[in-house]
């Protein structure tokens, strides 16, 4: 009886230690681009939320949005999502998120960039349409 309640109160401890932490960083996600300008860009996480990565009720435009973060693309990444029109408004992307940005010294963008952010910030990686 004794070493039943002993592994019942281990097994309580461990329970309890165990919490469920989605780390984004090692699983790609989908991001809808809210707004982009010079490879700046607010976008919305569409099938996941994370209070860790994404703020919630950031007003943009007239419209307030949840689940939305700030990032830069890379050029590589700009030249994965080539599109008919320049204006990426919309485009559904999958990314993963990185922890350093990536090098791109042979990369010139222009200096202008979306009218105001969400606090948060995040290094991104497309990997996919």
């Amino acid at each position: 009886m004794r070493t039943f309640i002993i592994g019942l109160v281990a097994f309580c401890f461990l329970q309890l230690s165990c919490t469920k932490n989605d780390n984004l960083t090692n699983t790609t996600f989908r991001v809808k681009i809210i707004k982009e300008v010079c490879n700046d860009a607010i976008v919305q996480l569409v099938d996941k939320q994370s209070s860790e990565i994404a703020e919630n009720g950031f007003p943009f435009e007239g419209k307030t949005y949840d689940n939305v973060f700030f990032t830069t693309f890379s050029c590589a990444d700009r030249t994965k999502m080539q599109t008919l029109t320049s204006d990426l408004t919309g485009l559904v992307i999958t990314v993963k998120l990185l922890s350093t940005p990536k090098e791109d010294p042979n990369c010139a963008r222009c200096l202008a960039t979306v009218n105001s952010r969400p606090g948060k910030s995040n290094f991104i990686e497309v990997v996919g349409l």
